[in-house]
């Protein structure tokens, strides 16, 4: 289970961060169990800063049951009428008491959703539970139909005190071994988004400290575990294209995360052919674009990696596994000193070979490294060394690395 899940409140009161917005909700929950309805609350900030997980906790730690949908449910509006309107006038089960929560209310599209807006007003008017909408922006045109309609609650950053607090808690409970200056990295990439930075602690913890230089600059509205899950868990299209659209996570990068977890989330044998089959068509065209510089494939290779990987399955989808880094970039993070060492070595060969650091490279390196082995078998490692040291101006460090690389 994922850090960001396994560590989710259950009441508000054990909430990180936004207390104001906190004890709004609290006296929300309180309003509610009384008497006749109350007007919808509208929950809104950047991205991890705990507007679900607070409208979450508001519901357990209250006895509400929860019906809960998000974007990809608004593309439907028949469906969509067919399951909220009579929800919200029935009793709850076992006569507990309902919360209606629709989260990423902004990310409806004026293109697909046009029927929802009318649905949602219909609700607004005549639902006997309570209302939690969320959004990122509460400005934004898409909502501005429910903005006369509900009472705002705002969820800012959280303070980086709080997070460090959090993440060196979770660390000791987990028995991991992140040093202080790691967290502190990672607090500071957070920039106040809890998850995104608890999806950051987990790699670090299954991984290797020099991996925190490829989690690269989130962005805030949709981080990695995010654009996965819209991958992999909503089978639409559009969903699909537009979370590979709205991350800062290159493409390289991105094909790497979707190759890597593709066997976690398919498990029909004809499923996994059909997704790395548009996967192997997206790497063909991102080679086309960076052979031809013609970016105009990086289009294709887009909606194939997103897309293509979200329609391949015709069959169940798993949702039991974690997601895993891509283990070809663990590899090149871990052997990064290594091949820095190298780079190193070279760049004292150019002065005493007369050559480039290419020809260095694809040529030389491989001759050095039989001369090195075959001297050292012959004279001994100390006078060996003693030669390439006088000869080509090599440290100890840097004939080692000779030997090492590949």
């Amino acid at each position: 289970m994922p850090l960001a899940e396994k560590y989710a409140p259950t009441t508000l009161n054990q909430m990180v961060g936004n207390e104001d917005s906190v004890e709004r909700l609290m006296k929300f929950a309180m309003e509610s169990h009384g008497p006749g309805t109350r007007r919808p609350l509208l929950l809104y900030g950047p991205s991890g800063t705990g507007k679900t997980t607070a409208a979450h906790a508001l519901a357990y730690s209250n006895g509400f049951e929860i019906l809960e949908m998000n974007a990809s449910d608004y593309r439907d509006a028949a469906t969509l009428s067919n399951t909220l309107i009579p929800a919200s006038k029935s009793s709850g089960l076992f006569s507990r008491k309902l919360i209606i929560i629709l989260d990423e209310i902004d990310e409806r599209s004026d293109k697909f959703d046009a029927g929802s807006e009318k649905v949602i007003m219909q609700l607004v008017k005549e639902s006997r539970h309570p209302i939690i909408f969320i959004a990122s922006d509460f400005w934004d045109r898409k909502i501005s139909f429910l903005r006369e309609s509900v009472d705002k609650i705002e969820f800012k950053r959280v303070n980086k005190e709080e997070i460090r607090k959090l993440m060196k808690t979770i660390v000791k409970k987990e028995g991991a071994e992140i040093s202080d200056q790691t967290i502190d990295q990672l607090v500071a990439r957070s920039n106040g988004d809890i998850r995104g930075g608890l999806n950051d602690l987990e790699v670090m913890m299954g991984g290797v400290p020099e991996l925190i230089e490829n989690l690269g600059m989130r962005d805030r509205k949709l981080e990695v575990y995010g654009v996965l899950d819209k991958i992999f868990l909503t089978r639409n299209f559009d969903t699909a294209r537009e979370a590979g659209m709205n991350t800062d996570l290159d493409s390289d990068m991105l094909i790497n995360w979707v190759d890597e977890n593709v066997p976690n989330r398919y498990t029909w044998k004809l499923d996994l052919i059909s997704a790395y089959g548009n996967l192997a068509r997206a790497s063909f065209f991102l080679g086309q674009a960076s052979r031809k510089s013609y970016y105009g494939y990086l289009r294709y290779s887009s909606i194939l990696m997103t897309s293509g990987v979200s329609l391949a399955p015709s069959g169940e989808v798993s949702y039991m596994k974690n997601y895993a880094f891509p283990n070809n970039i663990k590899q090149l993070s871990k052997s990064k000193a290594s091949r820095n060492a190298v780079s190193g070595a070279i760049v004292k060969l150019v002065y005493a070979l007369h050559a480039s650091k290419k020809d260095i490279f694809n040529g030389y390196l491989q001759l050095l490294k039989a001369m090195i082995k075959e001297g050292t078998k012959e004279y001994g490692e100390e006078k060996t060394f003693e030669f390439f040291q006088r000869t080509y101006s090599l440290e100890k460090d840097d004939i080692k690395a000779i030997l090492a690389s590949n």
